[in-house]
């Protein structure tokens, strides 16, 4: 019978068993432990990445919010302030046409019948009426009554005026030395008294009358109380010469109720607001009731004694007459971003501001849903790594029966898309954020749920980059139409210098330098006929497009009916008409034309509203020609033009230019202004055309420094020289 074998204790059988034993134990605890290290590496690099994606995107999308904010901020401003300006325009310039009639009453008081004027009646009230008062004191003579009754036949003119503006126009007054005043509203009803007694009206001391007389020109008072009709307004006033005698004083008001509506239809968020300041910081118009921009009763609010340093700044800023932007501003405890854009007829400068944090808020949500998405991701693989946990646990008991190349083979599965994913994370930097599913990550466990999520988190954050993408390009493709109508603009204008080689009796040269893209400047030199050469330079009122296209239509019918033949003016009252027809954006064009005999030297010029020419004799110095200016053309469809004849001589000079010349600003807000111009002109004043030109220009340039171009420059320099003629 044989023996059993005993198992022996120290054995090599038992030691092979214990090696592989602690063989597999050990590389089990081993695996183990260096996958769970790596899911922590795995997790804090998800959270740091998280970050840095959080960052950037609330980085890049803070510049680009900012970039659009500032930009739709300002164009809004420059609208608001635009259409603002309109209405204030409206209503001086109802105030001048108005006067200028008055003028022609009293210059042909023998083109006019005396007509009916009455005092007010009550049956009136709430009805056009034109109606006479008087001060407590007013003694007028038989001669001044005479011209009431003939300046009674402007009636028509006065409530058409009124209509026309839909009644934004109070009322027009036309008053005089004597105590007189004609009146044309619809407020026949509260000139009475308590009694029924008609009330007095004394326009020798109101505001508007004692500036008028004080300046000897049109003035705008601030916002003031009428104790007549009990309301509060803005009034200008208008000064009426005959010679050196004034005879009439011509005003037209506005409720500030009223300017307070226009002011305050701009729709800027749920935050924003738009104030109107004066040019010596009074608060015209605020919609705060209470804080640092309340207005006050008295209506003279001073907005720059609040004590607000930052606030007091950017208005500061913006009365000086500039189109600007400002973000960071604190008023009452908030921070606010702030566009400005000045009113030019007024002087004044409106004002629009939104909260700052309304700006960001589609920052912080993009942000707060990356922050959710990631936390997800992160709450998930917590989640994940506990299971994991848990089932390594698990694992490492059943696998201490198991052999060792299982035990290898399920950590090999376990560890190779962990590293993969690891490494792909670590990839993800700067603008590369692409983490794509792979068949490594395809376990059936969370390793391929966090991958799964990874995936999502990348798709979402290159979608977010594509939006910013398409934004910017968007804005590209702006530009490139900006540059491809700046060209065809550019085209429209003679640039081919010389124009007329064949031509030894004269020499021109003009440039235009647009402060925008497009610009609203142009000039026109062609030749009508052999013996007759044509002029031209014209400002358009506004910038950019809405301008340029307004300049282009200008132009063609300018050159059109001069080729037709007649004088400027004709060519001017023409051309007038048809500007002002259909004319809804209330657009209007500042224009100099001269026709110039070749052969003779006879010059016939006039003058729409545009800058005065500069004018130099063969030996002299360049002079500015101060004649009367015409209305400018759009304003007024009825406006008559009036020509200017003059003869040059061989060697003399004509300089004809925009207002971006004078009215170039630098840095301080000082302008380069008519003095410096002529100066400059004197300094280079035997130079031919186009060294003249850039001569200016350098010294114009000199002058700004890095202040930015706010207006088109536009410069024609123009020498007739007959004796060079073949």
């Amino acid at each position: 019978m044989k023996k059993k074998k005993k198992w022996n204790k120290g054995g090599l059988r038992k030691k092979v068993f214990a090696l592989c034993i602690a063989i597999v134990i050990t590389a089990i605890c081993g695996f183990a432990l260096m996958g769970m290290i790596q899911l922590r590496t795995l997790q804090k690099m998800a959270n740091e990445t998280g970050e840095l994606q959080a960052l950037s995107v609330r980085e890049q999308s803070e510049a680009s919010m900012m970039q659009m904010a500032e930009k739709n901020m300002k164009n809004m401003a420059f609208s608001a302030a635009d259409n603002t300006n309109w209405e204030v325009w409206e209503l001086r310039n109802q105030a001048v046409t108005l006067a200028a009639q008055v003028e022609d009453v009293f210059l042909h008081p023998e083109n006019y019948a005396e007509t009916q004027i009455e005092p007010p009646k009550l049956e009136n009230a709430g009805k056009l009426a034109l109606q006479l008062m008087y001060s407590e004191t007013a003694n007028p003579s038989e001669e001044d009554m005479v011209m009431v009754h003939k300046l009674a036949n402007l009636g028509p003119l006065m409530a058409k005026m009124i209509e026309d503006a839909e009644f934004d126009t109070q009322d027009l007054i036309i008053s005089f030395p004597s105590g007189v005043s004609i009146f044309m509203d619809v407020n026949s009803g509260v000139k009475f008294g308590e009694n029924g007694e008609l009330l007095p009206y004394d326009p020798l001391v109101r505001p508007w009358w004692k500036a008028a007389v004080e300046t000897h020109d049109v003035v705008l008072t601030h916002a003031v109380h009428s104790t007549l009709l009990n309301v509060s307004e803005f009034e200008f006033g208008v000064p009426v010469y005959v010679g050196d005698e004034l005879v009439a004083i011509v005003e037209s008001s506005m409720k500030l109720e009223t300017f307070q509506e226009i002011v305050s239809v701009v729709d800027i968020g749920e935050t924003g607001f738009s104030i109107v300041v004066s040019d010596d910081g009074k608060l015209i118009y605020s919609p705060r009731t209470e804080g640092e921009l309340k207005m006050d009763d008295m209506l003279s609010s001073d907005v720059l004694g609040s004590g607000n340093e930052s606030l007091n700044d950017v208005i500061t800023t913006a009365l000086t007459g500039e189109i600007g932007f400002r973000e960071n501003v604190t008023v009452d405890g908030r921070e606010y971003c702030v566009a400005y854009a000045p009113m030019q007829t007024a002087n004044w400068t409106q004002m629009l501001f939104l909260e700052q944090a309304e700006l960001e808020k589609p920052t912080d949500k993009l942000v707060q849903q990356l922050d959710m998405t990631m936390g997800t991701a992160i709450r998930e693989y917590e989640r994940s790594f506990r299971q994991s946990s848990w089932l390594t646990l698990g694992v490492m008991v059943l696998l201490v029966a198991n052999a060792v190349l299982v035990a290898l083979m399920f950590s090999g599965k376990l560890t190779n898309p962990i590293n993969r994913m690891t490494e792909s994370v670590r990839q993800i930097t700067g603008d590369n954020f692409n983490f794509e599913m792979d068949n490594v990550y395809r376990t059936g466990d969370e390793i391929e749920l966090l991958a799964q999520t990874f995936g999502e988190l990348s798709a979402r954050t290159k979608k977010y980059i594509k939006e910013i993408m398409e934004i910017t390009a968007e804005k590209e493709r702006i530009g490139a139409e900006l540059s491809i109508a700046t060209k065809i603009q550019a085209d429209m204008l003679p640039k081919k210098f010389p124009l007329f080689p064949e031509r030894k009796d004269f020499d021109v040269f003009a440039s235009m330098t647009p402060a925008k893209e497009v610009a609203g400047d142009f000039y026109d030199i062609f030749m009508i006929d052999d013996d007759h050469l044509c002029l031209v330079v014209a400002d358009v009122s506004g910038k950019g497009i809405p301008a340029a296209l307004f300049m282009m239509v200008s132009k063609t019918l300018l050159e059109n009916r001069a080729l037709m033949g007649g004088t400027p003016a004709e060519i001017f009252t023409d051309v007038n008409k048809r500007l002002c027809d259909k004319n809804e954006e209330a657009m209007f064009v500042t224009v100099w034309m001269a026709i110039i005999t070749l052969s003779t030297g006879h010059v016939i010029e006039a003058n729409a509203g545009h800058e005065y020419p500069a004018i130099k004799k063969k030996d002299g110095d360049y002079e500015l020609l101060q004649t009367q200016h015409g209305f400018v053309m759009g304003g007024y469809h009825k406006s008559q033009y009036e020509n200017l004849e003059y003869d040059i001589a061989p060697g003399d000079r004509i300089f004809v230019y925009t207002d971006g010349v004078p009215e170039a600003t630098d840095t301080k807000g000082e302008r380069f202004e008519m003095e410096r111009m002529v100066v400059s002109l004197n300094n280079h004043k035997d130079e031919e055309p186009e060294e003249l030109l850039r001569s200016v220009r350098e010294d114009v340039d000199k002058f700004v420094g890095e202040a930015e171009q706010f207006d088109d420059l536009t410069m024609l320099s123009f020498v007739y020289h007959p004796d060079r003629a073949e």
